[in-house]
Formats: C-alpha cells, structure tokens, sequence
C-alpha cells in the first residue's frame, strides 16, 4: 500500500505546476520620416537598445517649437543634418529659472 502511495505521490508531483516564462521582447525601434532629405530617424528607448556597430554622434539639442511635435520634428532634423539616423535617450530639459521645459535633447546615432 505504501509503495502505490508513493508512486501515487511522484505522478501527482511531477505532473503538477510547470512555469514557463517568455522571453522579453523589445520593441521595434519607431520609424520616423523626416522631411525633404528622405532622411528616416530611429527611435530608441535607450543606448542599450541600438544594433551593435552603431556610432555615437553626441548629444543633440534645440530649443522649443509651438507644438511638441514641431519640436520632435525639428530635433530629427537636425539629427539628419549631423549624418545621424537615430536618437536614443530623448528628454525634455528645464532650466533652473523655468517653470516649463523649454529645450528637448537627445542622442545622436549612425546606424551600421
């Protein structure tokens, strides 16, 4: 009786919970047309999310525009400008005198 428990016992926790976990997926980088060069920028959350043999171009900045958009639209444009074709790390600046951000910056990149 004891051994039919204990093979009793073994099916039961052998065939019990399995976890599986995924793994992570990241995002695809946003696809950005910019303008009439026919320049596309790439939109990356974070350096670490850039192709390997990608070329940083330094930090790049301007100042606001009417609309956010307008501003994003004219961060990419310079980014062209520069040779670059992709952005990580974007962020809005304040000055310490401002109650309003009024610059946006971000990382210039080189795709491979």
């Amino acid at each position: 009786m004891s051994r039919f428990l204990a093979v009793l016992l073994f099916a039961a926790s052998s065939g019990g919970c399995r976890t599986q976990i995924a793994p992570y997926k990241k995002p695809e980088p946003k696809v950005v047309y910019v303008g009439e060069r026919q320049c596309n920028v790439y939109d990356f959350e974070s350096a670490t999310d850039l192709p390997d043999g990608a070329r940083n171009l330094g930090w790049v900045s301007v100042k606001k525009a009417e609309t956010d958009e307008g501003t994003f639209l004219l961060l990419r444009q310079k980014v062209c400008e520069m040779g670059g074709d992709a952005i990580s790390q974007v962020a809005w600046v304040r000055e310490m005198d401002e109650y309003e951000p009024s610059t946006l910056k971000a990382n210039a990149w080189v795709l491979p």
